[in-house]
Formats: C-alpha cells, structure tokens, sequence
C-alpha cells in the first residue's frame, strides 16, 4: 500500500497520549458502568465500548451495562458509540491492578440535528485526530465516497463488498491476494454495452484502484484489509473528482484511515 503524502497529522491529545504506555503494562484492572438514552434515560444495549484507540470488543448488554478488563496504569479515554447516537468520551481515572472502576451511569444523546452530526464528527476527532482531515474531506469533495466509523460499524461485508457496492465503483479493479486483477463480475452482466461490439463504455477499460493509508503498512492487497482495522474510509471513482493530494492515482482512489497507524 502507498502511504498517504499529503502533510502531517494532527497529534494525540494528552489522555490519548498515555493509552499505549499503559496498555504495555502487564496488570489489569475493571472498568464498568451502564449507558442510558439522555431523551428518555432508557438503557442503551449493543454500544461498542472503545478504550484509547482500540475496540475492546464489548457492548452493552440488554440492561445497558458493560464491564471490560483495561491495563493498570495512568488515566484512559473510553468512547461508547452506537450508531444512531453522538459518540460519547468518557476519562476512565487511574488504577492499579485488581481493582474495580464503576463509571456509573453515562448518557449518549440521539443524533438527530446538525448540531448532534457536528458533534459526533467532534467527538472522533478527539478520540483519533487524524479524522479532522478525513471530515475536512468530507466537507470538500462532495463527490467522492466517504464511510464514517459508524458507517462501518452498521455496514456487514468485506471492503472489498461495501466499496463495489458504492456507485462508480462496480467494475473497478484491484490486485487481490493471489496477485491478479479482480475486475467484478463484468462477464455476467448480460447484454450490456461490454458485450455489443462498437458501443462505447467506460467500462470495458481495466481500471485500477490506487491504495493509499494514512501512514507506513506494510504491503497488503486491499481484500487483506478487515473492515475492524479501519476508523474511515474515503475513495473517488476517477481521477476527474480525485482531489490533488492524491495526483498520480491513474484511474480510482481510496485511502484507508487504520485505526493503529495513528496521526
């Protein structure tokens, strides 16, 4: 995969900024609490909780609550997200080993208005900074193809499935795992322009997707990469609507925001 080039990236927050030190330490300790609804004070079940810049892979449960086990060691910053709702952060306080944190009761609001969206987008940039410049692409180039992190935690399939699924994108290809161009399905279309000779298509021309990540990786094919190792993804289908940080992409563009290469 080609790193991203376009500038460097905003640094972690101070909170953020002790998760792996204290991840590394070998002591754990409990961190519990119960997530409500702010409208109606419900018990919100099925919210992923996150610790620093990893899922823990809990959720809540059924009554809201959730219990997960978190290194000892200095102060951590957890988000419970669930799609629907405004992510909320929430500074687990420091802890030695075998003890036991009740975080009490935490609110998450609906995401109902701009506000509530302008907040969500506040919430993943201090929790990952380097989605500022994720959202001020959004902003910028309407016309590309952009997947929140709760936009992949509500979406089922591989990449490769959710990004052929996007318009623009059906036909598109890559170089799987195997080392050859996986093009889709476009000898099962039926009578389309590809099959009626002197018809002209866009889509009878190959067209190969160029990879970007947001740091150093080490080379990996794009059906290698699991949709849990992503916070984001953005991607342009040409290279008329393919902004200039990535110039020299020859067809299509994706970049691929992963959660453990940081800012």
């Amino acid at each position: 995969m080609k790193p991203n080039t376009a500038g460097a990236m905003l640094v972690l927050s101070a909170v953020l900024g002790t998760v792996d030190g204290a991840l590394a330490q070998g002591g754990t300790r409990v961190i519990k609490g119960t997530v409500v609804d702010s409208a109606n004070n419900k018990t919100v079940s099925q919210a992923i909780i996150y610790v620093g810049r990893s899922t823990t892979g809990e959720r809540t449960a059924k009554d809201g609550t959730f219990s997960v086990s978190v290194a000892e060691g200095p102060p951590l910053l957890l988000m419970v997200r669930r799609p629907g709702y405004v992510p909320t952060l929430v500074v687990v306080p420091e802890g030695t080993a075998g003890t036991e944190t009740d975080l009490g009761t935490t609110q998450i609001r609906q995401l109902k208005s701009d506000a509530d969206r302008a907040a969500a987008q506040e919430a993943d940039v201090k929790m990952y900074p380097e989605l500022a410049r994720f959202y001020d692409h959004k902003a910028r180039h309407p016309q590309g193809v952009f997947l929140t992190p709760d936009d992949l935690q509500r979406t089922g399939g591989t990449l490769v499935t959710i990004i052929r699924q996007k318009p623009g994108f059906h036909f598109i290809c890559f170089v799987n795992r195997k080392g050859e161009w996986d093009c889709g399905q476009q000898s099962n279309r039926g009578p389309t322009s590809i099959t009626r000779p002197g018809v002209p298509s866009a889509e009878q021309e190959p067209c190969l997707l160029e990879v970007w990540t947001n740091g150093p990786e080490p080379h990996r094919t794009l059906d290698h990469v699991m949709v849990d190792e992503l916070l984001a993804v953005e991607a342009y289908p040409n290279p008329g609507v393919t902004p200039p940080i990535f110039t020299g992409s020859p067809c299509a563009a994706i970049m691929l925001w992963l959660k453990q290469t940081g800012p």
